[in-house]
């Protein structure tokens, strides 16, 4: 069995849980997740127990919060555990939560092997100083093996602990939403959405906020050649009403569209809509909206900040890798989708789906993670 300690049920999770349960079944093994708590402060998510088929514990404890951090203190956790008997731990959680302290402290007690899926790298440091340093080593120098999302995230683990034995493990998206069906048609999407049928359109879906590079993609924007471009910003955040006053200042809405929080459904109509997907985000460990924008067959312009750029546009094939979040980067970047024949950008999308499909569906997610903990002895 293998025991996944989280914080708490996120739908990007449990649906790649209920997956890793089936293909762990069919290899004799079985999987329980063990959540700290059910929700926290500003995660609107409700967990559907019908929609979950997997076994799980909520552990009963209490959820202080301290200026967004929230250390879920739970006193049956290792109880749990030995309970449970499973044969490997997957601490899913951060580096400082209470819950991987605890079970760091009784690795010796529980006596099996812990992993530790970390998607953290050094551009997406919140809290960085010597000394919350030195407790980031000491902790991630005791666990030995890790999961991690991207080449960025495995980096970032070995510049802590240069021994560690780390493999890949993506988080994903629902594929099938995600994907291009038969009824889906740009035309009639753009139609439906009252977008232009003779420009290229570029969505971005983010929160407005100032890690997402969302003020500067607009004054480069402002400064390029769109006289061919359409922008469609999905969101809402502290920027909202700054981005809403610029465009009607410059005169862009001809050019620039502010459609706030979306619906899902909603979202994926816009990206059926659209040639680009672009996130100019400053610091992002592992986004997943360009994995939904790939599974759309969509070009991708992205951030080098974002943990996952590599691994989206692994050959400049399929997109851009915006490298500096600055006007002149991105500048550069939007004129150069601007003289990107559409034609062409159908064929980046095209091949944006193949990496997607290679890398990114849930079984394939599974699949590699099982493989892994075969690796490791019991």
């Amino acid at each position: 069995m293998l025991a996944i300690v989280t914080n708490i049920p996120t739908p990007y999770r449990t649906a790649f849980f209920n997956i890793l349960n089936q293909e762990l079944l069919k290899k004799g093994d079985s999987l329980h997740v063990i959540y700290c708590a059910k929700t926290e402060t500003g995660r609107h998510w409700k967990f559907n127990p019908d929609e979950n088929t997997y076994p799980y514990t909520f552990l009963k404890g209490f959820h202080p919060e301290f200026k967004g951090f929230y250390p879920h203190i739970n006193f049956g956790l290792i109880s749990c555990l030995k309970k449970l008997k499973p044969d490997w731990v997957l601490l899913a959680g951060s580096w400082n939560a209470p819950a991987t302290i605890n079970v760091l402290l009784n690795k010796k007690n529980i006596n099996i092997p812990v992993l530790f899926w970390s998607e953290g790298h050094i551009d997406a440091q919140v809290r960085s100083n010597q000394y919350v340093d030195y407790l980031r080593k000491k902790i991630l120098r005791n666990i030995d093996y890790f999961v991690v999302p991207n080449l960025k995230s495995k980096e970032y683990i070995h510049h802590y602990n240069t021994d560690a034995i780390a493999d890949f493990l993506p988080n994903t998206v629902d594929e099938e939403f995600f994907s291009l069906s038969e009824s889906d048609s740009k035309a009639e999407s753009r139609n439906r959405k009252n977008l232009p049928s003779d420009k290229t359109i570029i969505v971005l879906v983010s929160s407005l906020d100032q890690r997402k590079g969302v003020l500067e993609f607009y004054e480069a924007f402002k400064k390029s050649n769109i006289e061919n471009l359409y922008v469609v910003q999905i969101g809402t955040g502290e920027f909202y009403e700054t981005l809403q006053q610029k465009i009607k200042e410059d005169r862009l809405s001809d050019h620039y569209m502010l459609t706030g929080q979306l619906e899902a459904k909603e979202v994926r109509e816009y990206l059926v809509a659209a040639d680009v997907f672009a996130l100019p985000t400053k610091s992002d460990p592992n986004p997943l909206s360009p994995i939904e924008a790939a599974f759309l067959k969509k070009a991708l312009l992205i951030s080098s900040k974002a943990g996952n750029s590599k691994e989206l546009i692994p050959n400049n094939e399929n997109g851009w890798i915006i490298s500096e979040i600055t006007q002149e980067h991105l500048t550069k970047s939007i004129n150069t989708v601007a003289e990107t024949s559409r034609a062409q950008l159908e064929e980046m999308g095209e091949q944006s789906f193949r990496i997607a499909s290679a890398s990114f569906t849930r079984k394939k997610a599974a699949e590699n993670l099982i493989s892994f903990l075969q690796k490791i002895k019991k």
